[in-house]
């Protein structure tokens, strides 16, 4: 009766169960709450929040816990190994106390030594010490560092960047100054007698020049050029004179 407005929600919130005389009872299914979600550790009943990350449903360390093997500290970290230097030693030479193995093997070839059991009982007897080298070739050699203590080796680097004439703006400064001379130099050699000079391109030049030789040419024209006649025409008169063409009715007005 009381779900007659929302069946649905109604038959969603209702469960039927068989009671102990077979018949059909309605039993009411509350909803869940939120805060039962967010407790019960399920992945997928958990909800997150707007802009946080979905929270865990496993059982974690608290938060200063640190995960991993730990490993004990080392007694010697990087500051022992690049600040301390450990002197080469260099290993004991033989010295006369020591025996000559490769004489004394030779030795006990040529004495019919043939396994290493004869070898052995063979050396109790025999005892070849170590006879010690002269110096070869010449003697120590002596380099700088011997002579001078203070002596660099390899090849020098660059000095070290002045950081006050950096931030003081000297190399600006002097900059500046050789410009303003250079540009001021420039202007002197311009003009040479207080006049500018003014630098042509080689078109403007070639332009000004054609310009002068038509301003020549129209000033003073060439001669007239002879009309064309072959040599052999060249000193024959003319029969006809103008009187006599004036008697010509094809004869054009000339007047």
């Amino acid at each position: 009766q009381g779900c007659s407005s929302s069946p649905h929600l109604c038959r969603s919130l209702q469960r039927a169960e068989r009671g102990a005389s077979g018949g059909l009872l309605i039993v009411p299914l509350l909803a869940m709450s939120e805060e039962y979600r967010a407790k019960s550790n399920h992945a997928l009943l958990v909800k997150d929040d707007v802009g946080k990350s979905k929270p865990t449903v496993y059982t974690l360390p608290p938060e200063g816990h640190a995960y991993g093997l730990t490993h004990p500290p080392d007694q010697e970290g990087a500051r022992e190994v690049t600040m301390h230097w450990a002197a080469h030693v260099p290993r004991r030479k033989p010295g006369a106390e020591c025996q000559d193995f490769r004489k004394l093997n030779r030795l006990a070839a040529t004495s019919g030594v043939r396994n290493a059991s004869e070898l052995a009982e063979w050396r109790t007897t025999n005892d070849v010490k170590l006879v010690p080298k002269g110096p070869a070739g010449s003697g120590p050699k002596v380099i700088p560092s011997d002579v001078i203590p203070s002596f660099a080796y390899g090849k020098k680097s660059r000095p070290s960047t002045p950081i006050a004439s950096v931030v003081g703006n000297h190399y600006g400064t002097e900059q500046e100054e050789a410009l303003s001379f250079s540009y001021k130099k420039l202007a002197e050699e311009d003009r040479p007698n207080g006049k500018r000079v003014i630098k042509l391109t080689v078109a403007c030049q070639k332009q000004i020049a054609n310009a002068k030789s038509a301003r020549q040419l129209h000033d003073n024209p060439p001669p007239p050029k002879e009309c064309f006649k072959m040599a052999k025409f060249k000193n024959v008169p003319a029969r006809m004179k103008p009187e006599d063409m004036g008697r010509s009715a094809s004869v054009p007005n000339l007047h």
